[in-house]
């Protein structure tokens, strides 16, 4: 006689569209915040912060903090700045307050993990070594092509600074601590409800581009129509091939959006592995973002039938 087999969870309950509802919502965060961070005057106290810093813009935690030390009265366009990056991550707190509750944010903090219980310490570390190695790897090669195709809009300084960077871009990367429970931890997992994987990641790549598109108004002011739509697709091209690729590593680590927000610091490369290109024109912006997607491109092309054939690893939906 067979053992009774145990009860399913419940569904879990989640608003008409979900993804849809949590994309509108970022971007109508994104846009308010952003709005109030220009009419602040925020931007100039950002900028008066790095010049007395002598520091770059970064995206991380350690740039903004040594920005507000230093001048303080930038400390109010720092926050607001950060708010605006994190409007994925609030937008999920939106979506469970319309449906969803604490079962929905438990489902998204569960995922908060650099691997899963199945997958082991042994074989997750393997995962996060390799992701490192093939991040740093894509981002060095990028280095390369910048400086075949747009040398005079290219610095490359390699040294030791780099390998002292890594973690802080790993882990302390605004954008990638205050997005990924959104794009890999609610999202993603929502999509695989009714989508397989490689849709599912175009999908979220769409949303987590187009959410940038707001923010990037002043590519219409610089490059005029016809340049910043073709800087923006080339930016978005790079977003969906990598995107792809931190599917295929998030499912094989069991879902763990611990190491999405390592991918998203590696891919944003505040260590500069890739060297810094500052385009002037639209021509040098457009070949910036193709430089960058191109050997995401590839990975991807070589993942996808990969996985394919061997499984793409942990693809269970956000309430299984």
């Amino acid at each position: 006689m067979s053992e009774p087999r145990a009860p399913e969870a419940p569904r879990l309950e989640l608003p008409a569209r979900p993804v849809l509802v949590f994309w509108l919502v970022a971007v109508a965060l994104e846009v308010l915040l952003g709005l109030a961070f220009l009419f602040s005057g925020a931007d100039a106290a950002i900028d008066e912060g790095l010049s007395r810093a002598g520091l770059d813009f970064g995206s991380d935690l350690v740039t903004a903090t040594w920005v507000v030390l230093v001048y303080p009265a930038a400390a109010l366009g720092v926050l607001l700045a950060l708010a605006q990056v994190a409007a994925p991550d609030l937008a999920v707190l939106v979506v469970a307050r319309i449906r969803g509750g604490r079962p929905l944010l438990r489902a998204v903090r569960r995922r908060l993990r650099p691997w899963s219980r199945d997958i082991g310490a042994r074989r997750g570390a393997g995962i996060w070594l390799t992701v490192v190695v093939v991040f740093s790897a894509c981002n060095a090669v990028s280095g390369l092509l910048h400086r075949a195709f747009i040398p005079q809009d290219f610095s490359w300084h390699l040294s030791w600074s780099m390998v002292a960077l890594l973690p802080v871009a790993m882990f302390l990367d605004a954008g990638a601590l205050l997005e990924e429970n959104g794009w890999r931890g609610f999202a993603l997992p929502v999509l695989l409800r009714t989508h397989g994987p490689l849709a599912a990641s175009l999908l979220v790549g769409l949303a987590w581009a187009s959410w940038h598109f707001p923010v990037k108004y002043d590519a219409f002011l610089d490059y005029g129509v016809g340049g910043a739509l073709a800087y923006l697709s080339a930016f978005t091209v790079k977003i969906l091939a990598v995107s792809v690729v931190m599917t295929f590593f998030w499912a094989r680590a069991g879902q763990a959006t611990l190491l999405a927000i390592v991918m998203h610091g590696l891919s944003n490369d505040v260590a500069r592995v890739g060297g810094l290109a500052d385009g002037a024109t639209w021509q040098a912006s457009a070949i910036s973002e193709l430089d960058l997607a191109a050997p995401f491109v590839v990975l991807a092309l070589v993942l996808v039938p990969y996985a394919n054939r061997r499984g793409w690893g942990d693809l269970r939906p956000i309430d299984r």
